[in-house]
């Protein structure tokens, strides 16, 4: 399939604009996705839940 939305930074194409707008916070290493229980940061949403699953586990990440 196509891909429209181009990273200028690297060239890697990505079907959704979103996906483009959470990787471009790769290359400027912004991550606003704050643990409100340890203050851990994740430039991905879907990474701090999985984190915050751990904390309900009782792991440590």
């Amino acid at each position: 399939g196509e891909h429209p939305n181009i990273c200028v930074e690297c060239g890697k194409s990505f079907a959704q604009s979103t996906a483009l707008l959470a990787h471009r916070r790769s290359h400027g290493g912004e991550k606003p996705f704050a643990c409100l229980d340890c203050g851990k940061s994740f430039g991905l949403s879907a990474n701090l839940l999985r984190h915050r699953r751990a904390h309900a586990a009782g792991s440590p990440r």
